[in-house]
């Protein structure tokens, strides 16, 4: 291990930079495993909705972008890193070897670092090399392989991505019953039925739960009729019974973490960078003072575009939040009433002169008036849903790459001298008046 103190006040600025740029990159990769893990809601928790397709395709297209962020900004300070560290060493005409020590991590990251490329305790450079050599193993990440991770006790968001039960219909054949409650009436239980599990305890959950049996058996009677009259449970309310927006929430909320970190290294970043340009002078410098005032520039933009993805995806789990609360609102207010209709009806039809009194026409009324307010419900939710996450039409029409987005990944910013100018090591002079420590 390289002794730091025995090395040149200017020297160990470079060193010190290049390491932390060595860590920033790590973290960075970190990120990349985190958003293909995290970000990867699960497909159904969108419901089967109209809109649950788009919501579920551009969720896809905008979290990739984010990956290719990530991917850029740990490549960026990779090449710093390895630069500053080759520098440093060919200055010096020493081999140099320094340890890590990855102090800047969130905590909802911190799992995936241990499992990111290039993770290490130390980094060396050789003399005349091209820079960093690393011991690390370079892992190649997959989204569905988690035996890795160790969620640390207490992260109660992040370790409930390990536990999500998404929301199930089961159909079961019982014992067929008949019987009669008070005596007279004879009447029959069991048979075919559905029944609906892991809900998301909230009140349309509730509400299923509670008339499942009602609805079901009113949906028998509109088959029975062969009415076009769409099913209020099965047409309707299932689909967005389907969704879970609790596990949209908390994934999305997660991505925070993304954006958090970005901020976070790209304000050190911007500290180290002041304090370099305090030990180095000369063109090659300069040009780096400008490249990485550029990579300062791609955090900031890459941590609004992690930003944006959370608050969409919480977005977007509030307008299905907002739609299940009204379907359950509708059907408590309006279940008495289509079960006295449906009474009623069983009355009618069973009485005298049924045949000629139409005894559905008052039934079928009524689960008209009621399927035509969950509808309402599910066109105005629907069309916010719809403007989410969701291509900008008019900036597609007007950039000539066919596949541009609003939100479609950022690229590095483009260098306003040679890419490589300041990887030039006879280009680094050391500033007449730099520190002495």
């Amino acid at each position: 291990m390289t002794d730091t103190s025995t090395l040149r006040a200017e020297s160990r600025a470079l060193v010190s930079y290049g390491v932390e740029r060595y860590e920033d990159a790590v973290t960075y990769s970190a990120i990349r495993r985190y958003l293909d893990d995290i970000g990867a809601i699960p497909s159904g928790v969108w419901g089967t909705l109209p809109v649950s397709d788009q919501l579920r395709r551009d969720w896809s297209i905008a979290l990739d972008s984010r990956v290719d962020e990530s991917l850029t900004a740990k490549d960026e300070m990779d090449r710093m890193a390895d630069g500053l560290l080759q520098i440093a060493t060919d200055y010096e005409h020493t081999d140099l070897s320094v340890a890590t020590s990855f102090d800047v991590v969130n905590r909802d990251l911190q799992p995936y670092l241990a499992v990111a490329d290039g993770y290490t305790s130390t980094v060396g450079t050789r003399l005349g090399g091209a820079g960093v050599v690393s011991t690390a193993q370079h892992h190649r990440p997959d989204p569905d392989d988690r035996s890795a991770l160790v969620i640390p006790p207490g992260n109660d968001r992040l370790t409930a991505t390990r536990h999500e039960v998404l929301p199930s219909t089961r159909v079961v054949e019982e014992p067929l019953v008949i019987g009669s409650s008070d005596g007279n009436d004879l009447g029959f239980s069991g048979g075919r039925t559905t029944y609906y599990d892991n809900g998301e305890h909230d009140q349309l959950d509730e509400f299923v739960q509670q008339y499942r049996s009602e609805l079901l058996q009113l949906e028998a009677i509109l088959t029975d009729l062969g009415t076009s009259e769409r099913l209020p449970l099965s047409d309707l309310i299932i689909h967005a019974w389907r969704s879970s927006p609790k596990v949209i929430r908390n994934r999305a909320d997660l991505i925070h973490s993304v954006g958090n970190t970005y901020g976070e290294l790209r304000t050190n970043m911007d500290a180290d960078t002041h304090g370099l340009a305090l030990y180095w002078e000369g063109t090659a410098a300069s040009a780096f003072t400008q490249y990485a005032e550029n990579a300062s520039t791609y955090l900031g933009q890459i941590q609004a575009q992690a930003d944006w993805l959370a608050e969409e995806g919480k977005k977007a789990a509030s307008l299905l939040e907002g739609l299940r609360n009204a379907y359950a609102v509708a059907g408590f207010e309006r279940i008495g009433t289509l079960i006295e209709a449906m009474q009623a009806y069983r009355e009618n039809v069973h009485g005298l002169f049924s045949s000629c009194s139409n005894p559905e026409k008052a039934f079928l009324d009524t689960v008209s008036a009621f399927v035509g307010y969950l509808a309402d419900a599910e066109r105005r939710h629907v069309e916010l849903l719809a403007t989410l996450i969701k291509i900008d039409e008019q900036e597609r029409h007007e950039r000539p790459d066919l596949g541009g987005r609003g939100h479609d990944t950022v690229p590095f910013p483009a260098p306003a001298v040679g890419s490589n100018a300041w990887t030039q090591g006879n280009g680094w002079k050391p500033n007449p008046t730099r520190p002495t420590t």
